[in-house]
């Protein structure tokens, strides 16, 4: 793995990163993307796109709604924050103009995890830490009871 490489990708792309000690946990892979991962699928790309894997029943959109639907279907409710709360996973949703661009997930011990697109998994501080004009914000919020 090239991590000084990627660190510099990843710093430039998002400016956030530079001021916070962000790590790169896993090789950049092609195979699978953000909302697999966050979904806990390292098999597969999924994507609303035809010839990507979407489930068949969440709407097929790049809409935001979308993507919150397959949250909910993975058993996720919305939630107002990014806070840690124990005994729940969360997800960040981010979109730009109403369009998904990205989730990320959060650690037992509240940081997040982000796939970044086919470059590698990175561990960061905040769902806004990668806030700008690659991803957009993160505008919901979903939680899943999840650790005991």
């Amino acid at each position: 793995m090239d991590t000084p490489r990627w660190a510099a990708i990843l710093t430039q792309a998002f400016p956030n990163l530079t001021d916070e000690e962000f790590q790169i946990i896993e090789q950049a892979s092609d195979r699978y993307n953000c909302i697999a991962y966050a979904a806990g699928d390292a098999s597969r790309w999924w994507d609303h796109n035809e010839g990507n894997y979407w489930p068949t029943n969440v709407t097929r959109s790049d809409r935001i709604e979308s993507l919150k639907e397959l949250f909910a279907i993975l058993g996720f409710e919305q939630c107002k924050d990014s806070r840690i709360e124990a005994s729940y996973q969360k997800v960040a949703l981010y979109e730009q103009q109403g369009a998904w661009t990205h989730a990320t997930i959060q650690t037992p011990g509240g940081r997040w995890r982000s796939k970044i697109g086919r470059g590698p998994v990175i561990e960061h501080h905040s769902p806004e830490s990668l806030s700008g004009e690659m991803y957009g914000v993160p505008t919901i919020y979903m939680r899943v009871k999840q650790f005991d």
